[in-house]
C-alpha cells in the first residue's frame, strides 16, 4: 500500500512540476493550514545549481531556500554564505526539494499578503557561492513566483472576496462549530453579534461599543439555514464605518452574545486591500 501511496505522491508531484520549477501543494491552498512548497531545480533554466548538483553530488543534501515574498520568513533567511537551518529543503527524489510551511505562520502576513503576493523564492546552496570556480555562476537557481490559489475556506472566520477594497461587498462567515470559547459555542439564531471597527493608523473607529455591542442591529450576524451552526454578516466597509475620510487600513472584529462579553477578546484581523 505505502509503495502504491509513493508512486500516486510522485506522479502528482511530475505531473504538477511539467512546465514550471516551483509550485505548491495543495493547490488551491488554506493560507492558515499546512502546504508544501517543492521546487524542481532540474527545471532551472538560469544560474548554477543544477550544474553544480550535477558535478557535486556531495552537496545534494545541503540546498536551502531563500525567499522574500509575500514577506521573508519569520525565523530569517541567515546569510547568503551560511543559511539558517530553519530554510533547508528536504530533497523527495531526483532534483525535487521540499518544505512544510503553514504560510501565515512562516511568513508572519496575513492571507490577503499571501494571495495578493504570492510566493517568491529561490534554492541555492547553504554558502550561495560555493564552486564559483566552476565558472557556472553562483550556487543558485533563478527567482522563482509561485502564484497562490485560495481554497474554499474552511477556517472559524472566512471572508469573500478574499481581498477586499473599503468599497467592496464584504462578507464574513463564522462557523460556530469552531469555537474555542465555551461561553460562545452552540449559539442561538440571534445571539451571534460581531463587535466590529475600523483602524486607521494609530486611530480605532468601533461601530458601537463592547458593552453595546448586542444592542446594535447592524452588528447581528444572521444564521445560515443551510449550513447549522453557522453565521454571516455582509457589510460595505466604507459606508459601514464612520471614519472621518481617514484611510482604514484593517477591519477588528471578534463574536460577543447577549449576555456575555469575552475579556479579554481574541480580536481578528482584517487587511484592507489599498489600491493607489
Amino acid at each position: 500500500m505505502k509503495k502504491i501511496l509513493s508512486f500516486i505522491t510522485m506522479m502528482v508531484l511530475t505531473c504538477s512540476a511539467w512546465s514550471q520549477a516551483a509550485f505548491v501543494l495543495p493547490s488551491p491552498t488554506n493560507a492558515n493550514d499546512s502546504v508544501t512548497i517543492y521546487i524542481d531545480i532540474s527545471k532551472s533554466t538560469s544560474n548554477g545549481l543544477k550544474h553544480m548538483l550535477e558535478a557535486h553530488p556531495e552537496v545534494k543534501d545541503e540546498v536551502y531556500m531563500w525567499t522574500w515574498s509575500p514577506a521573508g520568513p519569520a525565523c530569517g533567511n541567515g546569510e547568503w554564505g551560511n543559511s539558517n537551518e530553519c530554510m533547508k529543503l528536504k530533497r523527495v527524489s531526483g532534483m525535487i526539494y521540499s518544505i512544510k510551511i503553514v504560510p501565515t505562520s512562516f511568513y508572519n502576513c496575513t492571507p490577503l499578503d499571501l494571495y495578493s503576493k504570492g510566493i517568491s523564492c529561490l534554492a541555492k546552496l547553504d554558502d550561495g557561492n560555493a564552486f564559483g570556480s566552476d565558472g557556472v555562476g553562483e550556487a543558485k537557481t533563478e527567482d522563482l513566483r509561485i502564484d497562490i490559489l485560495p481554497a474554499l475556506c474552511a477556517d472559524k472566520f472566512c471572508y469573500f472576496p478574499e481581498a477586499s477594497r473599503i468599497d467592496d461587498f464584504f462578507t464574513i462567515t463564522y462557523d460556530n462549530g469552531k469555537e474555542a470559547d465555551t461561553n460562545l459555542q452552540n449559539l442561538g439564531a440571534d445571539e451571534c453579534y460581531l463587535y466590529m471597527a475600523a483602524r486607521s493608523g494609530i486611530n480605532i473607529f468601533p461601530i458601537s461599543q463592547p458593552a453595546d455591542v448586542t444592542g446594535n442591529p447592524a452588528l447581528k450576524m444572521e444564521p445560515l439555514a443551510s449550513e447549522p451552526g453557522k453565521f454571516r454578516l455582509t457589510i460595505v466597509p466604507s459606508e459601514f464605518f464612520s471614519t472621518n475620510g481617514a484611510n482604514v487600513q484593517e477591519i477588528w472584529f471578534y463574536v460577543v452574545k447577549p449576555g456575555y462579553l469575552p475579556v479579554p477578546p481574541v480580536t481578528t484581523k482584517y487587511a484592507v486591500l489599498n489600491c493607489n
